[in-house]
């Protein structure tokens, strides 16, 4: 698919797109590419990057809490 497929491609799908949130979301991707802005993860510190990785491991395993149990700890 050449580039200007790709670019009719993109703005057909984001076109389609009902979700603020969503494409907030994109637009901030999309920023960050265009302005070359580094990614936060490059940025971290390996162990940072343990926690983080050990933490959603932890949720794709079903441990987690909601936030009103979270919340019921610190009242």
């Amino acid at each position: 698919m050449s580039t200007v497929e790709l670019k009719s491609s993109l703005h057909h799908l984001i076109d389609l797109i009902d979700d603020d949130a969503v494409l907030q979301a994109y637009v901030t991707l999309l920023s960050r590419e265009v302005n070359h802005q580094k990614d936060f993860w490059d940025e971290l510190t390996e162990d940072q990057k343990q926690k983080i990785d050990r933490g959603l491991a932890d949720l794709n395993e079903g441990k987690k809490k909601s936030l009103s149990e979270v919340f019921k700890k610190y009242q």
